[in-house]
């Protein structure tokens, strides 16, 4: 079998820089998408949701969206990496990812609904929340799968496609829930939801297999799943799911956890400061993405332009952090008493240091787990995990939305140091390549 020229690194430094900004670009568009509509989606909700009601439907969403993080993360990250390998392989790998996301979701959903229906309060019957939860959850788990999918099959800027028309779906359906049926227990995990069916299932039967079918074209790719293949794909998502899917479940939980210990008008607060924290966090994982995607085959050119995208990825994501904490007490006054201006200022401002100190681990991870050397990854987020959960329960209790915002920065700080220290040893000559057949090594 002829292996192209591009699974062996072999790709021009220019040819890797345009690439990288060219896919970074157009995952950011998409990621964009999805945080412009997020700021009005929970603008509105705000103004139309009662503020306690608002923050208990915001912790079940965050419950749906952390247990399809878990499920999603290994399998999604494995597509990264191992679609680029074109032929048969690529589709069984996505078949495969397909299955183990759905069955994933469906049993932590489970977990995710059980723990929902004991710890909120709610008029519905437990069993029908556990029920809602687990089916959100694999809905949301194979949404984050497809655009990870989009990514590897060399179609990023299909994920600006899928992400925008979900969000106005989302918008259009927010507006008919709570105007036309204020009534409808849980709005905004319907609104979320929805939608992201609809593309998602647009996103498998149409644009994946159109981007596979080009990518055939330009590899010229037979390669058959085999077993070190099966075997690759099992131990990455395992280990992706461990190192990686746990951070962004417990990242993603924030808004539960604050909802539950502290009060849900703080968790209310919080969740709505957190969504300029998760738009500014996608500057740093869009680039964080191709890289990693670039990395397969390019592996020391890519590694050479690490440390200029982190550095710049941080001075965009400050820039952006700064004018969105300026902005929040004019949007806060906009929503009312309960949402005070100068408190959501310092949580905003809070959150958006935390991002902006970050994109050094993010791209220094990428690169790692390009390379399927995960352990170091698993060892820098447990570290992470431990320090954002002690923080918390630290303070969450005794000062809500602010305590959650400084336990946010102070496990940040501990990802910036070991992101400064990786990309120090991200050297080419330290990184052998991929075998010639493609299985990961």
């Amino acid at each position: 079998m002829t292996v192209p020229a591009r699974a062996h690194g072999t790709a021009p430094a220019a040819s890797v820089r345009a690439r990288v900004s060219r896919d970074s670009l157009w995952l950011a568009s998409g990621y964009a998408a999805t945080a412009g509509s997020g700021f009005v989606f929970w603008l509105l909700a705000a103004v139309w949701i009662p503020q306690s009601q608002l923050g208990i439907e915001a912790s079940v969403l965050a419950a749906v969206m952390a247990a399809a993080a878990l499920a999603s993360n290994g399998p999604g990250s494995a597509l990264v990496v191992m679609l680029p390998l074109g032929g048969p392989a690529a589709r069984e790998t996505l078949r495969r990812a397909l299955a183990a996301t759905a069955v994933l979701a469906l049993v932590l959903g489970i977990g995710a609904g059980a723990l929902v229906a004991g710890l909120l309060p709610s008029a519905l019957p437990p069993v029908w929340i556990v029920c809602a939860v687990a089916a959100c959850s694999v809905a949301w788990a194979l949404f984050n799968l497809q655009a990870q999918a989009l990514a590897g099959a060399s179609d990023a800027r299909a994920t600006l496609i899928v992400n925008g028309s979900a969000n106005l779906l989302k918008l259009g359906l927010l507006a008919l829930l709570a105007v036309a049926a204020p009534a409808t227990p849980l709005i905004l995990v319907l609104a979320t939801i929805v939608p992201a069916i609809a593309m998602t299932a647009l996103s498998l039967a149409v644009l994946i297999p159109r981007a596979l079918r080009v990518d055939d074209r330009l590899s010229g790719s037979v390669r058959r799943w085999d077993d070190d293949l099966a075997r690759a794909f099992r131990r990455f998502s395992f280990q992706n799911a461990i190192a990686v899917g746990i951070v962004m479940c417990a990242g993603l939980s924030l808004s539960f956890l604050v909802t539950t210990l502290a009060s849900p008008v703080e968790g209310a607060i919080f969740a709505i400061a957190f969504q300029f924290s998760l738009a500014l966090d996608l500057v740093g994982v869009a680039v964080a993405t191709a890289l990693a995607r670039s990395a397969v085959g390019a592996f020391a050119h890519t590694a050479e332009l690490a440390h200029s995208y982190a550095l710049k990825v941080s001075l965009v994501v400050a820039a952006l952090g700064a004018a969105a904490a300026i902005a929040t007490p004019l949007m806060f006054l906009l929503l009312g008493r309960g949402y005070p201006p100068l408190y959501g200022m310092a949580v905003v401002g809070i959150l958006a240091a935390a991002s902006a100190i970050r994109p050094g681990y993010d791209v220094w991870s990428a690169l790692s787990r390009a390379r399927h050397r995960v352990r170091p990854v698993l060892v820098g987020n447990a570290v992470w995990l431990l320090t954002l959960g002690g923080f918390v329960l630290l303070l969450v209790p005794r000062w809500g939305a602010l305590g959650a915002s400084t336990a946010v920065v102070c496990a940040a700080l501990v990802l910036t140091v070991i992101g400064i220290v990786g990309l120090r040893h991200a050297h080419p000559d330290r990184t052998a390549p991929l075998p010639s057949k493609g299985a990961p090594a």
